[in-house]
C-alpha cells in the first residue's frame, strides 16, 4: 500500500511538533510512511529531504533569541533523531526492512478442535517444513493464518479430547474432510457426465 507522504507533509507535522500532542501527530505520520509505504527508495528519498530541510530550518530558528523558538528547535532536534533512526534502519535492512505483519484476511470459522486436529496431521506426515517444526510453532503459524488465538493450553487441551474420543476413529473432522472431498468429486464426474450426453 502506498500512502503518499510527501517531504512537505513531513516538514510541516515536525515543524508544529511543539507539544506532546503534536509530536505524537508527527510520530503517526513518519509511522505511516515507514511501515505501509512499499517504495523503500521514495520512504528513504522523503526521509533525507526531509531531515536536510529540517537542518537548515533549526539554523533559520536558532537566530531568534525567544522561548517559543527555543521549545521548536528542541522538538525539532527529537524530529530529527526519530527521521535519522529510520534511516538507519533503512540502510541497515534494505528492502527487507522491517517484515510487515501479517494481515489475517481470511479467518477459521470451525471448532478449535477441529484445526488442532487438522495440525497435528500434517505435522505426523511431515508436511510443513519436512516436521522440522515444533507444535507451538506450527500452532503459532496457523493462529496468525487464520487469526486465531492458538495458546499451548487450548492447543493441548483440543488434542487430548481427540485422544480421549470412542469409536473406530478418532479423527472426526478428518474423516468428514475425506468424505466431503470424495462426494465434491463424485459431484464433480456426474456433472462431467452430463455435459458429455
Amino acid at each position: 500500500m502506498t500512502h503518499h507522504i510527501t517531504t512537505d507533509h513531513l516538514v510541516e507535522s515536525a515543524t508544529q511538533a511543539v507539544t506532546e500532542e503534536l509530536f505524537r501527530d508527527f510520530d503517526n505520520t513518519l509511522r505511516t510512511l515507514c511501515d505501509e509505504d512499499d517504495d523503500r527508495k521514495a520512504v528513504f528519498r522523503t526521509l533525507r529531504y526531509a531531515r536536510i530541510r529540517l537542518h537548515v530550518l533549526c539554523g533559520y530558528i536558532s537566530k531568534e533569541k525567544t522561548l517559543e523558538s527555543d521549545t521548536q528547535i528542541r522538538f525539532l532536534h527529537i524530529v530529527i533523531g526519530y527521521i535519522d533512526t529510520e534511516l538507519e534502519i533503512l540502510n541497515r535492512y534494505g528492502d527487507t526492512y522491517p517484515p510487515k505483519p501479517h494481515v489475517c484476511k481470511r479467518r477459521w470459522t470451525g471448532a478449535v478442535v477441529e484445526i488442532v486436529e487438522l495440525i497435528y496431521a500434517l505435522h505426523e506426515m511431515k508436511r510443513i517444513d519436512n516436521g522440522e517444526i515444533t507444535m507451538s510453532e506450527l500452532a503459532g503459524f496457523f493462529g496468525e493464518l487464520f487469526g486465531i488465538r492458538l495458546d499451548a493450553r487450548s492447543f493441548y487441551d483440543a488434542y487430548t479430547d481427540i485422544k480421549r474420543r470412542k469409536g473406530e476413529s478418532r479423527t472426526y473432522f478428518l474423516d468428514k474432510l475425506r468424505e466431503r472431498l470424495n462426494l465434491r468429486m463424485q459431484r464433480d464426474d456426474e456433472k462431467e457426465q452430463e455435459r458429455r450426453r
